[in-house]
């Protein structure tokens, strides 16, 4: 419940509190909460400018299981997080649409993974009405664990800049942050 509580507000790690999962994850190691520990304190590490993106795989819109590694490797990714549901997410990604087709052809991508529950009707109908043009991935009823594994908690959603090697260039960036960050690497 801490390492939990801890990611909502992005608190920072103690070494007590790392020994105390330790303790529990050696004592009870087949419990999904030794496994859930795992995942955040390995969060808490990585995912953070600096830190390596976390690989996943989640199906496309038409069910194919794509490799995030696959589709990045090699090129500076946006990784949106975002939710039909999360307006705030949607703007954002709106507002990177323009940077998106500044720079697609120089070895920028952007990747979308919806965070739905229980179907995708609002999902698609989202797509539609903001126009994104970049690839969308569906995270349905957290069966992936995405946005635990980023760090994300019951948020919405979250943006993050990836370098071409794997590294975390920034965390929830503007679109004019991305395209500042784009020039200097891309141009």
């Amino acid at each position: 419940e801490e390492l939990q509580r801890r990611q909502v507000y992005q608190e920072e790690l103690d070494d007590k509190l790392v020994g105390a999962w330790q303790s529990l994850a050696k004592e009870f190691s087949s419990h999904p909460y030794a496994r859930l520990g795992k995942t955040l304190i390995d969060g808490f590490h990585t995912v953070k400018p600096g830190g390596r993106y976390v690989e996943f795989e989640a199906p496309d819109l038409k069910g194919n299981l794509v490799n995030i590694t696959d589709v990045i490797q090699g090129k500076v990714a946006v990784l949106d997080l975002w939710a039909s549901w999360c307006h705030p997410c949607r703007k954002k990604a709106m507002a990177m649409i323009p940077v998106y087709e500044e720079y697609k052809d120089k070895g920028f991508v952007v990747v979308g993974v919806a965070r739905e529950f229980k179907n995708t009707k609002n999902l698609e109908l989202a797509i539609n009405k903001d126009g994104y043009p970049w690839l969308q991935l569906l995270e349905l009823d957290d069966s992936r664990q995405i946005w635990t594994r980023y760090m994300l908690g019951n948020a919405g959603g979250g943006v993050f800049l990836i370098d071409r090697d794997g590294t975390i260039l920034a965390v929830n960036p503007t679109a004019e942050q991305v395209r500042g960050i784009l020039k200097e690497k891309l141009d």
